[in-house]
């Protein structure tokens, strides 16, 4: 049996992780969305992330999450696939073989070829 794909998405608005969340359940994905606030400080990006979905397989990031939160985010998961929506900055100094980037404007349907090929069901 294939084990199933675990996913977080970090996003600033609640319409961002509905958008994705369509893609992810066409495939049955397992995810959450974690609602991330300019406010929120690593301790309490921490305790959302320890919420849900411990040891997700593909983070997502929504475009413009502060840059010291996506590090506390990338710390917590080290090793794991990153999907950056559009405008997410390039040289986050994140291990670029980690990282696959949309390209704005987001188009689902290279947020879903990208999704598929990096959790390996575009081989049918």
């Amino acid at each position: 049996m294939v084990e199933p794909v675990t996913i977080k998405i970090f996003s600033l608005t609640q319409e961002i992780c509905k958008l994705i969340a369509k893609i992810l359940d066409k495939y049955n994905f397992k995810h959450d969305c974690i609602i991330v606030n300019d406010a929120d400080t690593k301790e309490l990006l921490e305790e959302k992330m320890d919420r849900g979905i411990l040891n997700p397989v593909v983070l997502i990031f929504d475009k413009e999450i502060p840059l010291n939160l996506k590090e506390v985010i990338v710390g917590k998961y080290p090793g794991t696939e990153i999907i950056c929506l559009p405008s997410l900055d390039v040289t986050d100094g994140f291990d670029s073989k980690m990282i696959q980037h949309i390209s704005e404007p987001l188009r689902l349907s290279e947020f879903e070829t990208v999704l598929l090929k990096i959790t390996k069901r575009d081989r049918k």
